[in-house]
C-alpha cells in the first residue's frame, strides 16, 4: 500500500518542539511500515506545501504523527486537511485531538460520565485565586501542553505560599489561564487502548521511581513525571506490567480506560495516564491520543516490549486497527485495495 507518513521533526530542544519527533524515530516508523510490505512517504507538517503535496500524490492511507504547527489545537491540523482532501489516516479525528488538548474541558465530560478524575479549578492571571473547593496537596497544570511541558519538581503545591508561586511561574511563562488540581498520593500508572470494534485495553504499566537517587528522585517532584523525568530519567525507573496492584483494581481501572476512550472519541490508539490512590481508587490525570512513539523512551512502545511484543509490531498494529475502522465505517471496497 502506498502510504503518507505525516510527522513534525524536532529540531531543536526546545518547549515548542518537546512534543516533536526525532530523526531516529521517524525513520524507525517508515521502516517498520516498510517491513509490513508498504510504500512509504515522508510529510512533514510545518511545510508550507503539504497541502498540495498531499493533494498530488494522494497516498492511500496516511500514517499520522504530527503534533501540528500553531495554537492550543495544534493536532487536529494535519487531520484537518485529510479530511479535507478526503484521504483516510490513522489515529483520532479532529474532534477528539482538538479536545484532548483541553485538559479542563476533557475533565469536565470525564466527570459528567461517571469516570473519575481529580477535582480541579482553573485560574485565570490576574485573577482573584479562590481555591477554597480544593484540599492541599494541589499540583498547577498547563491547560493545553503535552509531553509534561510546564510540569516541574515545584508543580506539586502543599500551602498557599508555594502555590502562589508556581501559579505566577505559569502565568508567565504561558500566558494563559492554568489548571489547578487535588493532587492525587498513590501509584503512578499508564494505560494503553488500541482498536475499535471492539477496543481493548492494554494491561496496566506500573511507573516505579524507587530506583531512582536522591538528586533525580528531587528533580522528578519526588514521584511524578516532570518534563526532565520524562527526557533525562525515564530509562532509570522501573516499570512492571501489570502493574503491582490487585486483580479488581486492574480491571476497574481497564474498564474506566476503556469508557473513557468511547466518549472522548478517541480512535485506533490512545495512552492515559492515571494515578491510584492508597484505597485503590483510579483516577485518569491525563488522556493522550496521539502517544508518542519513541522506540525507547516512550511508554506505548514500553508496554509493547514487556508484553513481549516488538516495535514493528506496534506500528502495523496501529495501521490495522485504522485500517480495520476506515473499511468498516465506510462499508465499502476502495478502487485501489488496501494490500
Amino acid at each position: 500500500m502506498k502510504i503518507g507518513l505525516t510527522y513534525n521533526l524536532k529540531r531543536s530542544n526546545t518547549d515548542r518542539e518537546a512534543e516533536f519527533d526525532s530523526p531516529e524515530t521517524i525513520d524507525a516508523i517508515k521502516k517498520a511500515l516498510e517491513a509490513g510490505g508498504h510504500r512509504v512517504k515522508l510529510y512533514e507538517a510545518t511545510s508550507p506545501l503539504l497541502f498540495y503535496s498531499l493533494a498530488l500524490d494522494r497516498p492511500q492511507f496516511v500514517f499520522n504523527i504530527a503534533e501540528g504547527k500553531n495554537g492550543p489545537y495544534r493536532e487536529a491540523f494535519v487531520p484537518a486537511i485529510l479530511d479535507e482532501l478526503k484521504i483516510p489516516y490513522s489515529g483520532s479525528s479532529v474532534l477528539a485531538l482538538a479536545l484532548s488538548m483541553d485538559k479542563t474541558a476533557t475533565n469536565e465530560i470525564l466527570k459528567y460520565a461517571g469516570i473519575p478524575t481529580p477535582r480541579f479549578e482553573v485560574l485565570k492571571p490576574n485573577g482573584h485565586y479562590k481555591m477554597e473547593n480544593l484540599a492541599f496537596p494541589l499540583i498547577v497544570k498547563p491547560i493545553f501542553e503535552g509531553s509534561s511541558i510546564g510540569i516541574t519538581s515545584k508543580s506539586v503545591c502543599h500551602n498557599e505560599e508555594t502555590i502562589n508561586i508556581e501559579l505566577q511561574k505559569m502565568f508567565q511563562k504561558f500566558k494563559r489561564p492554568v489548571m489547578v488540581e487535588e493532587f492525587i498520593e498513590g501509584t503512578e500508572i499508564t494505560v494503553g487502548v488500541m482498536g475499535n470494534y471492539p477496543a481493548m485495553a492494554l494491561p496496566p504499566m506500573e511507573i516505579d521511581f524507587s530506583p531512582l537517587s536522591k538528586r533525580e528522585l528531587k528533580a522528578s517532584g519526588y514521584g511524578i513525571q516532570t518534563y526532565r523525568f520524562k527526557t533525562e530519567y525515564s530509562t532509570k525507573a522501573n516499570y512492571y506490567l501489570p502493574a503491582r496492584l490487585p486483580q479488581e483494581t486492574i480491571l476497574k481501572v481497564q474498564d474506566i480506560c476503556l469508557r473513557a476512550f468511547k466518549i472522548l472519541r478517541v480512535r485506533d490508539i490512545g495512552r492515559f495516564d492515571l494515578r491510584v490512590d492508597k484505597e485503590g481508587n483510579p483516577y485518569i490525570l491525563e488522556i493522550n491520543p496521539l502517544p508518542g512513539l519513541d522506540p525507547e523512551h516512550s511508554d506505548f512502545p514500553r508496554i509493547y516490549r514487556l508484553m513481549g511484543k516488538s516495535f514493528e509490531d506496534l506500528v502495523n498494529d496501529i495501521l490495522h486497527f485504522a485500517l480495520e475502522r476506515h473499511l468498516i465505517e465506510n462499508k465499502f471496497e476502495p478502487e485501489q485495495p488496501f494490500s
